[in-house]
């Protein structure tokens, strides 16, 4: 039976960037993928769009949102997500009053996922990123549903241990995107247009990402002999066996 994923992320290229490949690979099989961008990213993920000063800086706001929405739907058709959405919730901070988590409580009541995939909490200077990922339970006239599984996006940094105060759990689970790292990156190119900083070299920005992040997994993980790419993640829940699973 086909496995419903939900990912929930602060920003919509987020949504990309951290599971691109593993939706990909799972809406190959058969899976269904629901992505949940909780802001459009207009405040935080659109460089080099509105002017720097001025009291009608903002003016154009919901032109921007409109880019930010066309963007991941664009994202979308490449990775096959057919199921989305982009709220719009503050940013930086994203302070959750108890009607925003009733918004993702009812999307998650109504699509009844049987995996979620979300930021860590502790994701160090990203805190829209640690917001997103402490959404829970909350009052909804639906009915409850339990999530199986609850896997968190692993980022390497050392800040969030330090935010901690303890070493993290190193990465459980690392998913193989080397068949399916080009798709990603496509998808992620789609935002090029909001988020390519002033000067920035965009291309080489993503070369570098590529290489240094999914690639630095890959490498590690042994993936097409070190010349792959990869995507990580830790388990909320902690898996149970009678026996060692040997």
């Amino acid at each position: 039976m086909p496995n419903k994923i939900m990912v929930i992320t602060a920003h919509p290229a987020d949504l990309v960037e951290r599971a691109g490949g593993t939706v990909v690979k799972h809406i190959n099989r058969g899976d269904e993928v629901f992505f949940v961008s909780l802001t459009t990213g207009a405040v935080t993920h659109a460089f080099n769009v509105f002017p720097e000063m001025g009291d009608d800086k903002l003016k154009d706001l919901q032109k921007v949102k409109d880019m930010k929405k066309a963007e991941l739907d664009r994202a979308c058709k490449i990775l096959g997500v057919q199921k989305w959405t982009m709220l719009d919730f503050p940013e930086n901070p994203m302070f959750f009053t108890m009607e925003e988590y009733k918004v993702v409580i009812k999307m998650m009541r109504e699509f009844k996922p049987d995996t979620v995939l979300c930021p860590h909490p502790t994701e160090f200077g990203r805190h829209d990123h640690m917001d997103s990922g402490r959404a829970d339970g909350s009052p909804s006239p639906l009915a409850p549903h339990a999530v199986k599984n609850v896997f968190m996006f692993y980022y390497q940094d050392f800040r969030s241990d330090q935010l901690m105060g303890t070493t993290r759990k190193a990465p459980e689970i690392t998913i193989d995107i080397t068949d399916v790292i080009d798709r990603k990156m496509n998808a992620l190119d789609e935002f090029a247009t909001t988020q390519t900083r002033k000067g920035q070299d965009r291309s080489k920005t993503m070369k570098l990402f590529r290489e240094r992040v999914d690639g630095g997994i890959g490498y590690l993980n042994g993936f097409a002999g070190g010349a792959g790419y990869g995507e990580q993640f830790n388990r909320l829940n902690p898996e149970r066996y009678g026996l060692l699973p040997i």
